[in-house]
């Protein structure tokens, strides 16, 4: 039974859920000068692709704030469609140095607006209080706050499955694995790695595409009943006389 937080529940209905997600590049202030201004050109190229490619599924655009911090919101009814593909991206696009990033669900105590920058409350702070036990822990792949207690266990011990499996692939192997995650066939992707259509078969046994594919199916599925359920919590609870 998910067991809702009170600092989710206060002030919060239902329909006025958020995700937030905060990201960090870990170790990029020990960075040399030189590298660090690449990096922050590449962080900023990575808010451009994470806006344009999850508009849909956003409520506020992802910004760098501090540093090499940044952060965004997503609509909660977007939220299994979104989370597993934007930290694929991110690991995609910036894979050096990797990313640690919170994932907080709650309420929003501010005006909602476009600006994630004024934006405040529950869902940003069970975010922080993820990037901060990902950092303690040394946790990569995406670190759950505030979807239950259960269900954070849940949505992490899947993170970090997932994850291990993906710093494991080999180059063509993780080649692939980017095409298929994307949609594109194994004929398809034979032709564009320009290899033979029983090296694409080869390459996906290897990498275990089959079970990755169906880890991250279970890891959506996990999203949705987490925010389905704390949804029925407040219900629950703005009921109650």
């Amino acid at each position: 039974m998910v067991t809702a937080d009170p600092r989710s529940v206060q002030q919060t209905r239902p329909d006025m859920l958020f995700v937030a997600v905060i990201g960090d590049l870990v170790g990029s202030r020990q960075l040399p000068g030189t590298r660090r201004g690449e990096v922050q050109i590449a962080l900023g190229r990575l808010m451009d692709r994470l806006n344009q490619e999850f508009a849909a599924g956003l409520r506020a655009k992802f910004v760098i704030t501090l540093g090499d911090e940044f952060e965004g919101l997503v609509r909660v009814q977007a939220a299994s469609r979104t989370i597993p593909d934007l930290i694929w991206t991110i690991e995609e696009a910036l894979p050096d140095p990797v990313s640690r990033v919170g994932i907080g669900l709650g309420g929003i105590d501010t005006p909602i607006q476009d600006d994630v920058t004024v934006l405040d409350g529950p869902a940003f702070h069970h975010a922080r209080e993820a990037i901060g036990a990902a950092a303690k822990n040394e946790h990569l792949g995406g670190e759950f706050r505030g979807f239950g207690d259960n269900h954070d266990a849940i949505l992490n011990g899947i993170a970090r499955v997932l994850h291990h499996q993906r710093r494991r692939w080999s180059r063509q192997q993780r080649n692939l694995a980017m095409l298929l995650h994307r949609g594109t066939r194994k004929s398809e992707a034979a032709a564009a790695m320009d290899v033979s259509r029983q090296a694409i078969t080869i390459y996906a046994q290897a990498a275990g595409w089959d079970a990755y594919e169906e880890g991250e199916l279970a890891w959506r599925k996990a999203l949705e009943e987490s925010i389905s359920g704390v949804n029925l919590s407040l219900t629950d609870l703005s009921a109650a006389p």
